[in-house]
């Protein structure tokens, strides 16, 4: 017992690093496992969803280490006052940045391949992103960190500091070939906007998670086409998704401002405390 007090002790002076650190645990560990076993052939969908399970479980267990309710945290997910259009809000930017390059295409002109694919395996692809990879890690990033990093930082930087983390957290199975990049930099900016919208989403809908895991999911969806012509010189650099995603996030910043992302200036509050969270210009502790 000594030593889970310590470690809770010490989880209280740092609840970020802890959660950091967590997370680095429990991804080397399942990376090092999958790594060892398979090479750089590592089995998808089966190892890229044990890896996407790792914010979630460095929240769960940083929760607890806090003595805060592990049921309340968990709570988010019963959180459906968010209005439809927030939902279709984040599904629609979403999509619409995976098929920016085929939208921009067929408007130029260009040639458009729309590969024949069964409708349910769209839906395939959504519900095992939502339930069992990717949208999972939503617990971790808006549902743990965005809240409490707004206790310290405006909510556009802790949006981007966010970003960050998860970008990097990518980066071995980015290196493995799973992570759907070749160009780091172009990665780190594409999810460093995403990030930004994810972060408005989760604060104009008082932290309804599931509106971000919807989509967080629909940006995982396969694309429906594909420009087989010509397209504007800019998608030679950066990616549709990522074009998208950096305008999304600059007309938020600036539409909504910084402070708090939203247009009445609240902030959720954090799960198993009390009162909204209002952010402090201050360094974080961690």
């Amino acid at each position: 017992m000594n030593g889970v007090g310590s470690l809770r002790r010490k989880a209280s002076h740092r609840p970020i690093g802890t959660f950091i650190a967590v997370l680095a645990l429990y991804s080397g560990l399942v990376f090092a496992g999958l790594y060892g076993m398979f090479g750089s052939d590592i089995p998808s969908p089966g190892g890229p969803i044990l890896y996407a399970w790792a914010p979630m479980i460095a929240a769960g267990v940083t929760v607890w280490l806090l003595g805060e309710s592990v049921r309340d945290w968990l709570g988010q997910l019963r959180n459906l006052r968010a209005g439809i259009h927030w939902y279709l809000i984040g599904i629609a930017i979403m999509m619409l940045g995976t098929e920016a390059e085929t939208i921009v295409a067929a408007l130029s002109g260009a040639d458009v391949a729309v590969p024949y694919a069964p409708a349910g395996q769209y839906l395939l692809t959504f519900a095992v992103t939502l339930f069992l990879a990717g949208a999972l890690e939503e617990l971790g990033w808006r549902g743990f960190l965005q809240p409490r990093l707004q206790q310290r930082f405006s909510a556009l930087r802790a949006s981007v500091v966010i970003g960050v983390v998860w970008g990097l957290w990518h980066v071995p199975m980015i290196l493995t070939g799973t992570g759907g990049f070749t160009v780091f930099w172009e990665y780190m900016l594409n999810i460093i906007a995403m990030s930004v919208i994810l972060g408005w989403l989760y604060n104009n809908t008082g932290g309804a998670l599931p509106a971000v895991m919807i989509a967080h999911a629909s940006h995982n969806m396969p694309r429906i086409g594909d420009a087989a012509g010509d397209v504007p010189a800019v998608f030679d650099i950066l990616s549709g998704d990522t074009v998208l995603y950096l305008l999304c996030a600059l007309i938020i910043a600036l539409y909504a401002g910084s402070q708090t992302l939203t247009q009445d200036g609240t902030l959720p509050a954090v799960p198993g405390q009390l009162g909204d969270s209002v952010p402090e210009q201050e360094g974080i502790a961690d």
